[in-house]
């Protein structure tokens, strides 16, 4: 049970974070020469941890619980 809520949880972060990701990219579109924001920058090191990391670890539960039987 504890581990359904944790997925939807990740999910959603996932979820949120992406449509986050997409809204400043659009309202402060990178410019020849220029980095892109800082707050992009930040917001896409956080959805890649909030969705592979998850993953990776599911993987693991996966391969572990298929050895196992």
């Amino acid at each position: 049970m504890v581990f359904k809520w944790a997925l939807i949880v990740f999910a959603l972060a996932a979820v949120i974070l992406f449509v986050l990701t997409k809204v400043i990219a659009f309202l402060n579109p990178p410019r020849p020469g220029r980095p892109a924001p800082l707050m992009l920058g930040r917001v896409q090191r956080a959805l890649t941890w909030t969705v592979l990391v998850p993953a990776a670890l599911a993987l693991v539960l996966l391969v572990v619980t298929l050895l196992r039987q």
